[in-house]
């Protein structure tokens, strides 16, 4: 009886559950692998085979151009343009998600014409979400075909140059996340009107040209502008329903507050690079926060100003960092704290006593003073300061790596333009 039983189980021992699992598994499996490997998996059957070729994501990133590199140096016949076309070119269904990111020091760049048909392909084929780095020895212009797509959700650009059509109609029409890096607009010089009846988050970063890109987007909540010179006409119209916006503090030392509307709907401001004790910068930032009368949350990445000496005073004579109460503000949290700038203690006393309904401050002391010491040093000279709240917690911890959360650490540590985490 038993040997009889185990002949009868044989056959199910032997099936191939791989190969019988559902469509919808077999496909999430090929998403956790890299392109270059679920590109293989075709290789198993007919039947993987056919997942693949229907499979909507595809990523061609810095890994997988590092990784084809070696094979096209081994057959002369093989390109990297080449590879990415046997794939492209072969879909039977649509690509939902593209990623494509070259630079040149690792492969050759793709003339600006095999950029243009792929941008085609993907415009033709339901693309929904697109994240496109260039970097070339020659510039690539994002094709018009992308521009007018009605199926991207989500476009995320990088070192390009955009030409917008002058007062086009139908470009980025349900686009809801834009952002660029590196991005030139505008190269003839004409300004583009542009209606984004969608758009809710809208980044630039280290961009040229943006007064050159003007949009009229009903629905954005999210704003960010880093590193790119921008005119204060073409900031302030935003300002009025954005509920969150990531300014630089380089961009604050040519900056007429005066000039800026009240932001009532505005509740999370995240300041990058503001050095605290250089020019105006502090001063501006604290005038610019009186326009933010619903401020909620407060999130700071400063920079170290090695020339500035710590003092126990801590007093502003000149009235400096005078400031309203922020009723509304209930967090704040300040990355790369050095605790040696006179102007960065006297900020965070102004905050602490004009802060009535604060519940929780977040500081994170700055790269190469981790001793448990320091820390405790700056979180005694903050419970010393006044308290406008009686619920205020402060926290403070180490090392400014470790204390970034997930969204600080893409966005501004390791890389910026990560919509993931929007």
């Amino acid at each position: 009886m038993a040997r009889r039983r185990r002949l009868k189980t044989l056959p199910d021992a032997s099936r191939d559950l791989i190969r019988e699992l559902p469509v919808e598994v077999k496909d999430r499996i090929l998403e956790c692998l890299p392109t270059r490997d679920a590109a293989r998996t075709a290789l198993l059957s007919r039947n993987w085979n056919h997942v693949w070729l229907q499979h909507e994501r595809l990523t061609f990133d810095y890994e997988f151009v590092q990784s084809v590199q070696k094979q096209c140096q081994d057959d002369d016949g093989r390109t990297f343009v080449n590879i990415i076309n046997s794939i492209l070119f072969s879909r039977a269904g649509p690509v939902r998600k593209f990623t494509i990111q070259i630079d040149t020091k690792y492969d050759p760049s793709p003339q600006q014409s095999d950029f243009d048909k792929w941008c085609l392909f993907l415009s033709r084929n339901g693309v929904e979400e697109l994240n496109i780095s260039l970097y070339s020895y020659q510039t690539h212009q994002l094709p018009f075909c992308l521009l007018s797509c009605r199926t991207i959700k989500k476009l995320i650009v990088e070192g390009l140059f955009i030409d917008l059509p002058v007062n086009a109609c139908g470009i980025f029409s349900n686009v809801t996340s834009l952002a660029f890096l590196n991005v030139t607009f505008g190269v003839n010089g004409i300004a583009s009107s542009i209606s984004t009846p969608k758009l809710e988050k809208l980044a630039f970063e280290y961009c040229g040209g943006i007064n050159m890109f003007e949009i009229s987007p009903p629905k954005l909540e999210i704003l960010s502008v880093i590193g790119s010179v921008v005119d204060l006409r073409w900031l302030t119209p935003h300002l009025k329903a954005i509920k969150t916006l990531w300014l630089c503090g380089s961009s604050l030392e040519d900056m007429d507050v005066s000039q800026f509307p009240t932001a009532i709907n505005l509740r999370v401001l995240k300041l990058y690079r503001l050095r605290f004790g250089y020019g105006d910068q502090l001063p501006v930032f604290i005038q610019l926060l009186q326009k933010f009368p619903n401020l909620c949350e407060l999130q700071i990445m400063a920079t170290e100003d090695d020339n500035e000496l710590n003092d126990e005073a801590f007093e502003d004579p000149n009235g400096l960092l005078f400031i309203q109460e922020l009723q509304m503000l209930n967090t704040i949290k300040i990355e790369a704290f050095s605790n040696q700038s006179v102007m960065e203690m006297l900020f965070m006393k102004t905050l602490l006593s004009k802060s009535p309904a604060l519940e929780k401050v977040v500081i994170v002391k700055s790269w190469g003073s981790n001793a448990s010491e320091v820390v405790r040093k700056i979180q005694r000279k903050l419970e010393c300061f006044p308290h406008a709240s009686p619920n205020a917690q402060i926290v403070c911890a180490g090392n400014y790596y470790a204390g970034m959360d997930e969204d600080w650490m893409d966005t501004h540590g390791v890389r910026f333009l990560d919509f993931a985490v929007w």
